[in-house]
C-alpha cells in the first residue's frame, strides 16, 4: 500500500502491538489522555474540548457517523483502560469474544452475561446501544479482560446504517457462540 494511503493509527493502536502487547513496557497511555477520553462518555461527539486531539475522522464541522463511533471507541476505550497496567486493546478480539471470556471467570454468571450482551444486540439505537456497551466494558475491565477497539469502531460505525445493525448482530453473535478449544480442552480424553 502506498504510504501516503495509509491510515494513521487510532488512539489505542499508538500503544500496543499485533499480539495485544504494549509496544514498550514503559510506554502505556498517559492518565491525563484516558481522562480526557472518559470525558466523552454520555456526550455527543465533536462537545468535548479535550477530545479533539485524538480524534481521527474529518468532520468538516458535521456529527458524521464516523466521528460518532470513534468518539464512543474513544470514550469507552478511556473507561476501559483507566488504571489497568495491561492493555485493553487486542488485535482480533471481537466484543462476543471478549464477552463470551467474561461469561467463563469464576464468580460471573454467564446467564447475566448473555442478558445484558442479548440487550446491547437488540437496541434499536447508537445510543442506546452505547450505553448497554459501557456497563458491558466496565464488567470486562473489572476482569481485565480486553477487547480489540478498532472492531469495536468498525461495528459502531456499521451499525450507525440502516442495514448495519442485523450485520453487527451476526459478528457478534458468531464471536459469542463460537466455541475454541484450548489448550486445556486438546489435552482432554476424546
Amino acid at each position: 500500500m502506498n504510504e501516503s494511503h495509509r491510515r494513521r493509527p487510532w488512539y489505542w493502536e499508538k500503544y500496543t502491538d499485533d499480539d495485544g502487547q504494549w509496544i514498550t513496557k514503559d510506554r502505556m497511555p498517559p492518565g491525563e489522555d484516558l481522562a480526557a477520553l472518559r470525558r466523552g462518555l454520555g456526550r455527543p461527539a465533536g462537545t468535548v474540548p479535550q477530545m479533539w486531539r485524538f480524534y481521527e475522522a474529518v468532520a468538516n464541522g458535521e456529527n458524521s457517523p464516523r466521528l460518532a463511533a470513534e468518539h464512543a471507541a474513544l470514550s469507552l476505550y478511556g473507561l476501559h483502560q483507566q488504571s489497568r497496567r495491561t492493555p485493553m486493546h487486542c488485535p482480533g478480539v471481537g466484543l462476543g469474544t471478549a464477552l463470551r471470556r467474561l461469561g467463563r471467570q469464576d464468580g460471573v454468571s454467564d446467564a447475566a452475561v448473555t442478558r445484558r450482551f442479548n440487550a446491547a444486540a437488540t437496541a434499536t439505537s447508537v445510543n442506546e446501544l452505547i450505553a448497554h456497551l459501557r456497563g458491558l466494558v466496565t464488567q470486562l475491565r473489572s476482569h481485565g479482560i480486553a477487547l480489540d477497539y478498532s472492531y469495536l469502531l468498525r461495528d459502531l460505525l456499521d451499525w450507525s446504517f440502516p442495514d448495519g445493525p442485523p450485520r453487527v448482530r451476526r459478528r457478534w453473535g458468531m464471536q459469542f457462540h463460537t466455541w475454541q478449544a484450548t489448550e486445556a480442552d486438546e489435552q482432554q480424553p476424546a
